[in-house]
């Protein structure tokens, strides 16, 4: 059994002419046998065994994966990497917290966002 199968024109980039004239495009129509859809087939298969015996290392969880998946909160593994955090989020709730009193206490009905 013979299938049909069309490619998409292949047109190389050209120089911009001034010209009105135009190369035609061509559109070629390809018949595959069923031997060569076969084929293409079984290579597809073929990477099926590989893909299965490479599965554990797909399952691989070490100190460059940062300890995803291992129950450790934030994926903190090392404590200088909890130590940063901690202290970058003290840092910026403390430039929040001064930078909120200024701001007033918003009891006033007139105070805030306008519409």
């Amino acid at each position: 059994m013979q299938a049909i199968s069309a490619r998409a024109p292949r047109v190389a980039a050209k120089p911009v002419c001034r010209s009105g004239a135009r190369a035609p495009l061509r559109v070629v129509c390809k018949a595959t046998s069923a031997k060569e859809q076969v084929a293409q087939k079984i290579a597809l298969l073929s990477t099926l065994p590989m893909t299965l015996a490479s599965s554990p290392a797909w399952a691989l969880v070490d100190e460059r994966l940062n300890g995803d998946g291992t129950g450790l909160p934030f994926g903190v593994n090392e404590p200088a990497l909890g130590w940063a955090l901690t202290i970058v989020f003290g840092v910026m709730w403390a430039v929040w917290f001064t930078g909120q009193r200024d701001l007033g206490d918003f009891e006033d009905n007139d105070s805030g966002l306008k519409l």
